[in-house]
């Protein structure tokens, strides 16, 4: 199962360049043809993503030659800059939850008498 940071930043990728999934294609086939390869291509290049792997490395996992269009931000840039965006934002959230967990321990100590 693709993780759902990963598949809300390929949503907003395939939106931000006007792609509209297909009545009943899943998302796999809505790639499959964004990037012109197989559906098992697609499912690999999104399993990639879903491991932690880059957009490149995911374009290299399947042998995708990344190229741009002069003028245009490519759909597979798009992806990268929103999937960057996402992991900022869980990284941050994550940091700021062991801050709070961190501090609310010190004050916990505090009021017990321990030392730190």
């Amino acid at each position: 199962m693709v993780d759902s940071n990963v598949l809300r930043a390929v949503g907003e990728a395939l939106e931000a360049h006007d792609v509209v999934p297909r009545q009943k294609e899943t998302l796999p086939e809505t790639i499959a043809r964004t990037l012109d390869v197989s559906q098992g291509d697609a499912a690999r290049w999104l399993e990639a993503l879903e491991e932690g792997c880059t957009v490149e490395q995911a374009n290299a996992r399947i042998g995708l030659v990344s190229h741009q269009e002069e003028g245009t931000e490519s759909f597979l840039t798009t992806l990268a800059k929103k999937i960057g965006a996402a992991a900022g934002s869980a990284v941050a959230a994550a940091s700021s939850a062991v801050d709070s967990v961190s501090a609310t321990a010190s004050e916990v100590a505090a009021k017990a008498g321990i030392r730190g």
